[in-house]
């Protein structure tokens, strides 16, 4: 009996929830595809993905002459926190825009993981997908390259403060109370295995309730360069799909990738 080939989902970005993706899709029978910037990021992950690259998919150059042959695509490159207000819009103005720019031109499925944080929400109320979006630098950023992934027909995963794994939640944690939104990253690379189905949608990936953290009394330090913004999210849209936050750690757990 002939076999068929195995899809192939390129990864940009196999940091934190870019691994459960590259794991999630490799246990439902993609060949994976890891991007990062760094040769020691890749020599870890070749030995389960032989196919990974050590480049930087940010630059024009990649995307000129070393993008992967793909049947799907992944935007989950995030710089880090104390990342420079150029370096924040440079991954996403130019790295997110120039993915989703190729992948609309070849018609395959393409994810950009954007954040609940672009919501303008700071009083502790409910959000969903059409509430009004936050215009500070940083969420302007993350949503102009929204736009450019629905422009070229790819979904928008926005998702709440990410854990699990060697990321454990801190019991309270610093700062005023606040609510707190959050999915663990199983959930989050299901979402993305939906997500990889259907075009053109944004999507919130959080759990289905909020916690409460910090102190009555409580500030932020200065010096921060993140927006802090107090919110609930809701996630109706994407659970309508069947997407069941949890599912991913019980004995009954099926890949959404396959």
């Amino acid at each position: 009996m002939a076999s068929f080939p195995r899809p192939r989902l390129a990864v940009l970005g196999a940091g934190f929830l870019g691994r459960f993706v590259a794991d999630e899709a490799w246990r439902a029978g993609w060949e994976v595809l890891p991007v990062v910037r760094s040769e020691a990021s890749a020599a870890r992950l070749r030995h389960e993905y032989p196919g990974t690259m050590a480049i930087d998919a940010v630059e024009s150059g990649f995307w000129l002459k070393h993008a992967p042959a793909c049947d799907g695509m992944v935007w989950a490159i995030a710089p880090s926190r104390g990342s420079s207000e150029e370096e924040f819009k440079r991954v996403h103005n130019q790295g997110a825009v120039r993915a989703a720019e190729w992948a609309g031109k070849r018609k395959i499925p393409f994810v950009y993981i954007s954040s609940t944080s672009v919501y303008a929400e700071e009083s502790g109320g409910w959000v969903d997908e059409d509430s009004v979006l936050a215009t500070d630098p940083r969420a302007t950023a993350m949503t102009e390259a929204e736009q450019a992934c629905r422009a070229a027909r790819g979904t928008v995963l926005r998702c709440a403060g990410l854990y699990g794994g060697e990321r454990m939640l801190a019991d309270e944690g610093g700062g005023p109370e606040r609510w707190l939104n959050l999915v663990h990253g199983q959930d989050a690379a299901r979402a993305v295995g939906i997500a990889l189905r259907y075009r053109n949608r944004i999507l919130n990936v959080c759990e289905d309730e909020p916690r409460r953290r910090g102190q009555s009394g409580g500030v932020w330090p200065e010096g921060g360069r993140r927006v802090r913004r107090n919110k609930r999210v809701r996630n109706a849209r994407l659970r309508a799909l069947g997407w069941i936050p949890g599912a991913t750690r019980s004995e009954e757990h099926t890949s959404e990738l396959q």
